[in-house]
């Protein structure tokens, strides 16, 4: 799809990938529905971007929040192009520890609220014969991420999700992808409780997960990973699985040690 012209709405936009998804587009010459909880910070972005385009401050695990959010960005610029489903929380620790208020809110957020938005722009684009759908997942969502299984479990099911309705609609000219990033230098970690603290693999930026979006919505492809190297990863997951869980056992052994110390 040629962005040039386009109306890209973007969940998740006002801070780290979903805004760099939002200038990466904005660059292309497309048009920008931004949708996040923080209003300020979403007409900080819009505003730096010098183009036109709609703020709207909706929580996407509310359903009628997500669907009043994207009416509110066709009535203002026109029928939705793409979406660009990026919204999502994280959570890290071990998953006997966890609330189940944070369970579920970290359900509603990831799985609920990028199927909301999904549902809400598709009968569109069914419709016209035309659209593009990109959901942000994770390599935790296709290598089960210690310290975050339930984390992990949201971003599996997106998978399922991107995978099953990529077919769904292929017959209607609707292209669906899934870009899948390694870990971010944003501030995802911090707002999960838990900083990145690892040697490998190292942070990339926000802005190489934007161009892979916009490589994605330009070229129609199924899915990405970034960085590429993680699809090798993946690969040694599914065909020997023995010694990938020996090696994530062994990566992630002082955690797992200091857990049990202290119980």
């Amino acid at each position: 799809m040629d962005l040039d012209g386009a109306v890209v709405a973007v969940t998740g936009a006002s801070r780290g990938i979903g805004a760099a998804v939002a200038n990466a587009v904005a660059a292309r010459g497309a048009r920008l529905g931004l949708i996040a909880r923080t209003g300020h910070d979403l007409d900080g972005v819009l505003g730096n971007l010098g183009v036109e385009g709609v703020a709207v401050t909706a929580d996407i695990a509310d359903r009628s929040a997500t669907i009043d959010a994207v009416a509110e960005v066709e009535a203002a610029l026109g029928p939705i192009d793409v979406l660009v489903a990026n919204a999502g929380i994280g959570a890290y620790g071990p998953f006997v520890d966890m609330s189940y208020e944070e369970l579920e809110r970290l359900v509603s957020v990831n799985v609920l609220g990028t199927m909301y938005a999904v549902k809400a722009v598709l009968p569109g684009m069914v419709a016209r014969r035309r659209g593009h759908v990109v959901t942000i997942g994770s390599i935790a969502g296709r290598i089960g991420s210690p310290f975050e299984a339930a984390y992990s479990a949201t971003k599996f099911a997106g998978v399922g999700f991107t995978e099953a309705l990529a077919v769904e609609v292929a017959p209607y000219g609707v292209a669906v992808s899934l870009v899948n990033p390694g870990v971010v230098a944003t501030e995802f970690g911090n707002a999960r409780g838990h900083p990145y603290d690892r040697d490998r693999p190292k942070p990339i930026s926000a802005e190489s997960v934007a161009s892979a979006v916009v490589a994605a919505i330009e070229a129609g492809s199924a899915e990405t990973y970034v960085p590429r190297w993680f699809r090798s990863a993946v690969v040694t997951r599914h065909l020997v699985p023995p010694l990938f869980r020996w090696g994530t056992a062994r990566s992630f052994r002082a955690d797992l040690k200091a857990d049990s110390a202290k119980r």
